[in-house]
C-alpha cells in the first residue's frame, strides 16, 4: 500500500518482541522497506537506505526515523489554544477562564487633570495612564475599563470584635478556627522581587501590624492567578527583648499574629477588653514596615537578589535575610544623634522606627527613623512631639553575612557587629520635626525626595517635599525644620507644600507607611490627601493631576471601606501597586518605575 506524504503514519514500536509470545501479523510489520531498482546503497542488513529515486508507485513500509510533515501543526495549535485561554479575554484578571470569574472591585477610573496649564498636564498624563478617548469630561480623564484603580487583595480589618467588652464566646473550636484564619493587619510597604528561575517577579508586602508578616502576591504564567501566599512569618518581632512593656498594647513580648487577639492571649482564645476605637490602629505595630532587595553587582536588574532588607519593628533594627541560610544579618542597630551637649560630639542610641528602605547604585543603604515624644526626652530635653531623621548606611551591601547559629544571639546584638560602633559607616542626611512617610531617589542618582508630615496644631497640619541634594560624604546633615522658604544653603529645598486643609477626611490619615514613588521619567506620585495620589513635575513640582475614589452614586460619599492609602509604589509588571491598611490595589500604566543601575556599586574591599 502506498503512502502520500500528507498522510499519518505509524512508527514502528522500537521494542524488540518476545520470542516467546506470537504477535499478529499486520500489513505494517509484514512489509518490507523499499528497494528501488538500480539501487546499489541498499543493504538487507540495515534498514536505512538511500536511494536516488523516489519511492512513488512502490509498495513499502515506513521509515523508522520518518516523521509526520504536519507535526508542528499540531502542536502550534496547542499552543495558540493554551495562550487563548491563559492571555486572552476581557478580564483584568488575564486568561478567559478568568473572564469567568468575579471581577476586581474598581475605586477609581479617572484621573483629574491640573488646572494651570491644563493642555501640557493632559498630554503628560496620557502618556501615563490608559485613557478612554471615547470619554471625555471637563478636567477628568477617563480611564479605559480594566486600566483601572482595582481592589486585588482585601480581608476584614484587624480590629477586636468585643469592643464593648461582652463576654467572649466559650466555644474554643470555633474560636480556634476563626483566629487561625491568615489576615492582613496593617500594610506598610511593598517592593518588587524578580526571580531570575521563574522567568518572572512577584509582589512582597510588607504587614507591619502585630508581630508583621510578609505576604507575596504574583501572577503565574498560566490561566489562574496565584494571588496571595505567606512569605514570612514574625517578620518584625522575634525575641520580645526590645518591646517596651509599659506601651499600650503590649505586655513585653512579641504578639501573636491571630484575629482578634489583641494581647496576643494564644491560640483559640480571644481577649475581652474595651478597645478604644474600631480602627486598626489598635493593634501593636511590631512587625515589618519596610522592605528592599539588597542591589546585586552587575546582576541584570536592581530587583534581582536572593537577599531581603527588612526594617523590624518589634527589633529596632534592620536586617538582611540571607537568601541562602536564612540568617538575619543585623545591618543597623545604633544611629548618631545630636545630644544637648554639643561638646561631646555625635552620641548613639538604638534606633527606633526604621522605615523606608532605599538603595543607591554604589550600595549605600538609606533609611529613615521617626521618634515620638517619650522617645525624643530620652535623648535630650526638648518638647518636640516628633523627630524625623534620614541616615545613610555605607557600603551596606559589603555587611559580611552572619551564620545561621549567630541569628538569633543577634537579637542581643548592641552594634551591628557586635562590636564597637564605626563612625564613618552611618551619617545623617536630612532631620525635621515632622513625621518623614516616604524617601525616593531622583532620576540623576543625586538627588533625594523626602516626604514630611507635620501633625495638625493650632494652625493646622501640612505636608512637605524636600529635595536633597547628596554627596559623597556628608558633613553637617540638613535640618529641615519645616521652614517655608527654601533654604539652598543647607543643600535642600522645599520642593512641594499642601495643608491638610485641602484634602477631603484628613482625619482618617495614619502616619505609617511608604508615601512617595518616582517614575523612569522622574514624576513624583506622593499619598498627600488619605484617599488620593499627587503627581508633580520633576522639574518646579507643580501639580500635573491626581487620582482620588470614585464617589458612590447614591450616597455621593468615597469606598468606606478603602480607609486610607498608606504606600505607593511600582512593580515590574506594568501596575502601579497602592495599599490602604487591609487592602492591596493596582492600575496599569504606560511608565515604569525608577531603575538603578548595578554596575556603580562600590566593589568589596579588598582582604
Amino acid at each position: 500500500m502506498a503512502y502520500s506524504s500528507g498522510e499519518v503514519r505509524r512508527r514502528r514500536n522500537p521494542k524488540k518482541p518476545n520470542p516467546g509470545r506470537s504477535y499478529p501479523s499486520s500489513p505494517l510489520s509484514d512489509a518490507k522497506p523499499c528497494r528501488p531498482e538500480n539501487d546499489h546503497h541498499y543493504s538487507d542488513d540495515n534498514d536505512n537506505f538511500r536511494s536516488s529515486t523516489g519511492t512513488s508507485g512502490t509498495n513499502c513500509a515506513p521509515s523508522e526515523k520518518e516523521y509526520d510533515e504536519y507535526a508542528w501543526f499540531v502542536v502550534f495549535l496547542m499552543a495558540l489554544s493554551y495562550f487563548i485561554v491563559a492571555r486572552g479575554g476581557h478580564s483584568s484578571r488575564g486568561g478567559v477562564l478568568s473572564s469567568f470569574s468575579k471581577p476586581y472591585k474598581v475605586i477609581s477610573s479617572s484621573v483629574a487633570i491640573a488646572k494651570g496649564n491644563k493642555e501640557n498636564s493632559e498630554e503628560l498624563l496620557r502618556s501615563i495612564f490608559y485613557a478612554d478617548s471615547s470619554q471625555q469630561e471637563e478636567s477628568l480623564m477617563i480611564l479605559t475599563p480594566n486600566c483601572r484603580l482595582e481592589v486585588i487583595l482585601s480581608s476584614p480589618p484587624d480590629i477586636n470584635d468585643n469592643i464593648y467588652g461582652e463576654e467572649c464566646k466559650s466555644n474554643e473550636g470555633n474560636n480556634q478556627k476563626q483566629n487561625s484564619i491568615p489576615f492582613l493587619s496593617h500594610l506598610s510597604s511593598t517592593t518588587w522581587v524578580h526571580d531570575e528561575e521563574l522567568g518572572r517577579g512577584y509582589l512582597l508586602l510588607a504587614d507591619v501590624g502585630r508581630s508583621g508578616r510578609i505576604w507575596r502576591w504574583e501572577v503565574g504564567g498560566g490561566p489562574i492567578t496565584i494571588g496571595r501566599s505567606l512569605h514570612m512569618e514574625r517578620s518584625g518581632c522575634r525575641s520580645g527583648m526590645w518591646v517596651d512593656s509599659n506601651k499600650k498594647g503590649s505586655n513585653g513580648t512579641c504578639p501573636d499574629n491571630l484575629f482578634g487577639d489583641y494581647f496576643g492571649t494564644g491560640k483559640g482564645k480571644m481577649s475581652c477588653f474595651k478597645s478604644l476605637t474600631p480602627t486598626p490602629s489598635n493593634q501593636p505595630l511590631l512587625g515589618s514596615a519596610s522592605l528592599a532587595v539588597e542591589l546585586t553587582r552587575s546582576a541584570e536588574r536592581s530587583s534581582v537578589g536572593n537577599n531581603i532588607v527588612v526594617a523590624e519593628w518589634g527589633e529596632r533594627r534592620i536586617v538582611r535575610v540571607e537568601g541562602e541560610t536564612g540568617a538575619r544579618t543585623p545591618l543597623v542597630t545604633m544611629v548618631p544623634y545630636q545630644s544637648d551637649d554639643k561638646t561631646h560630639g555625635l552620641q548613639w542610641r538604638r534606633v527606633f522606627r526604621p522605615n523606608h528602605l532605599t538603595y543607591t547604585p554604589f550600595g549605600d543603604l538609606i533609611f529613615s527613623d521617626n521618634l515620638e515624644s517619650e522617645a525624643i526626652r530620652q535623648i535630650n530635653n526638648s518638647t518636640w512631639n516628633h523627630l524625623g531623621v534620614v541616615y545613610r548606611r555605607k557600603e551596606a551591601v559589603h555587611v559580611p553575612p552572619i551564620p545561621v547559629d549567630r541569628s538569633r544571639d543577634a537579637h542581643s546584638w548592641l552594634s551591628a557587629t557586635n562590636g564597637q560602633h564605626e563612625d564613618g559607616n552611618i551619617d545623617i542626611l536630612f532631620e525635621t520635626h515632622g513625621v518623614i512617610e516616604g524617601i525616593a531617589l531622583g532620576v540623576d542618582f543625586s538627588t533625594l525626595f523626602v516626604l514630611v508630615a507635620t501633625p495638625a496644631n493650632h494652625s493646622g497640619g501640612t505636608k512637605s517635599v524636600y529635595k536633597v541634594q547628596l554627596s559623597a560624604d556628608e558633613g553637617d546633615h540638613n535640618n529641615g525644620n519645616g521652614d517655608k522658604a527654601d533654604n539652598d544653603d543647607d543643600g535642600f529645598t522645599v520642593f512641594y507644600e499642601t495643608a491638610d486643609s485641602n484634602c477631603e477626611s484628613p482625619e482618617l490619615y495614619y502616619l505609617i507607611g511608604s508615601k512617595l514613588a518616582v517614575d523612569e521619567r522622574g514624576i513624583i506620585y506622593l499619598i498627600a490627601c488619605p484617599t488620593s495620589v499627587t503627581l508633580l513635575d520633576k522639574e518646579d513640582g507643580h501639580v500635573v493631576g491626581s487620582l482620588a475614589l470614585d464617589k458612590l452614586q447614591k450616597s455621593g460619599k468615597y469606598h468606606s471601606t478603602t480607609s486610607s492609602f498608606t504606600s505607593i509604589g511600582f512593580g515590574e509588571d506594568g501596575y502601579l501597586y497602592i495599599t490602604s491598611p487591609t487592602e492591596l490595589m493596582r492600575l496599569k500604566t504606560r511608565v515604569g518605575g525608577m531603575t538603578l543601575p548595578t554596575n556603580l556599586v562600590v566593589p568589596p574591599p579588598l582582604k
